[in-house]
């Protein structure tokens, strides 16, 4: 089955149990990360150039408003906002929800069930998800943007109903025109880090909006000539698409219970056992062993021992373990200028290295593991190891810390009692026939008003 194929045809029906769930909990997640995020500079810089759709049809709305703009422009914003916090779900190598800031934005507005909405973003998860399975972009130099937004194209197709030739149309155009480069990830990083996967989303919609009005597009984008297969990936051979529970991959997608690069959230559950047996400041040496994803991500690069931007400190192996073994936890506090700025904690970062060994990137993507081992100033030896931490598929979050994530993150803006109220529906998002009062309940301003345009 081609992704046009599975795009077109696959409906709320088709899904197992499990997917049905995966697919809720994960809507429920980036929703509560885009409320979180809510005023973000990305996402302020999005709505003061986003612009009043060129029809009625053609228009989205911004999470947390009741702001109506063309929806590629709404889409951006959503992304943007899904992304900030670097806490949203991922899988190796990407962030599936990102592709969500698509379909929060075009859902509303066509009064799309949840059933609907729990569907399209299964066809965007398990395309996302396939893509970086096999590809292997990242390896390769190419940034998640490509999967994101074919899979942001696949799902808004199923979610408006379009059918097979559009879908396919509106995926080849995606996939030709949408190769970013992991320069995006290299260095001191900058806010294009949680922008980049939102400028492909936004591309995604308009591709979409392009075949609908009957924009055609190449025949072969995948695996014809100078496609992806010849120019960039090599041959490749994705998973097949099927109607079982062990067919639908969306359940591997890992929801964070901390808001860090996810390659890190077995290194902070290690400090916070690690610093029960020792003090930081009586450390001499600290030693993380772990996979290569995890290595090259976070601590191969100068930058990372020397955050200067926030987007920087999220990702830095030694930041994120000397923040945690001095403060026992790791929250929004350790990613403002005073604390990753603070050089106070640069002879404790310069103690730890890091390297890559067989006995963890042998088993990676399927297992997660990381070991940190570490001596005090007397010679003593300490060592933790974390395999799965909590959020991976074999340790997944309950129902209950899911909920309560999506409390800390909304209540800030909703206050408790409509924080409660969002959370009911959207835990029940598959009896909705329409989607809209449910994200008119995460309105930040809401004042019994109705939906304007820009």
């Amino acid at each position: 089955m081609s992704l046009a194929e599975f795009a077109g045809k696959l409906s709320y029906r088709d899904l197992p149990a499990n997917a049905r769930t995966a697919g809720k909990e994960r809507l429920l997640d980036a929703l509560g990360c885009a409320i979180g995020a809510h005023d973000c500079e990305s996402a302020a810089i999005g709505r003061a150039l986003a612009g009043p759709a060129a029809r009625k049809g053609l228009a989205g709305r911004i999470v947390g408003s009741g702001r109506l703009a063309a929806a590629d422009a709404a889409a951006f914003v959503n992304s943007c906002m899904i992304r900030d916090l670097d806490f949203n779900d991922t899988y190796p190598g990407g962030h599936p929800s990102d592709a969500l800031g698509a379909l929060f934005a075009v859902a509303p507005q066509i009064g799309a069930s949840g059933e609907r909405l729990i569907t399209a973003a299964v066809v965007a998860y398990e395309i996302f998800i396939r893509l970086q399975m096999r590809a292997q972009l990242r390896e390769k130099g190419w940034d998640q943007g490509f999967g994101i937004a074919v899979g942001a194209a696949a799902g808004l197709a199923n979610l408006m109903g379009l059918g097979r030739e559009v879908a396919q149309h509106a995926i080849a155009i995606t996939a030709v025109a949408n190769m970013p480069m992991r320069a995006t990830r290299a260095g001191q990083l900058s806010m294009w880090k949680g922008a980049a996967t939102a400028y492909a989303v936004r591309n995604a919609v308009f591709s979409v909006e392009l075949a609908r009005a009957g924009m055609t597009g190449p025949e072969a984008p995948f695996t014809g000539r100078h496609g992806l297969t010849e120019l960039i990936s090599g041959p490749i051979e994705l998973p097949p698409f099927g109607k079982k529970p062990a067919d639908f991959l969306i359940p591997r997608a890992k929801i964070k219970y901390w808001p860090v690069v996810y390659n890190m959230q077995a290194l902070v559950w290690a400090a916070i056992e690690l610093r029960k047996q020792v003090a930081p400041e009586k450390l001499a040496s600290v030693d993380v062993q772990t996979y290569w994803s995890a290595w090259h991500e976070s601590g191969s690069e100068p930058a990372k021992w020397d955050p200067r931007t926030r987007e920087t400190a999220d990702h830095s192996l030694p930041y994120i373990l000397a923040w945690t073994l001095r403060h026992g936890v790791i929250d929004h506090h350790a990613f403002v200028p005073a604390s990753y700025g603070d050089l106070t904690i640069r002879p404790l970062m310069n103690l730890i290295t890091v390297r890559v060994v067989d006995e963890f990137e042998k088993d990676f993507p399927r297992v997660v593991g990381m070991r940190v081992s570490a001596k005090d100033r007397a010679g003593k030896s300490y060592e933790v190891t974390v395999v799965n931490p909590l959020g991976h598929e074999d340790n997944p979050v309950s129902a209950k810390e899911l909920a309560e994530k999506f409390a800390r993150l909304c209540e800030p803006r909703l206050g408790k009692r409509r924080t409660a109220a969002a959370l009911q529906q959207w835990q029940h998002i598959e009896k909705a026939k329409n989607t809209r009062a449910a994200f008119e309940s995460v309105d930040v301003k809401a004042r019994g008003t109705r939906s304007r345009a820009v």
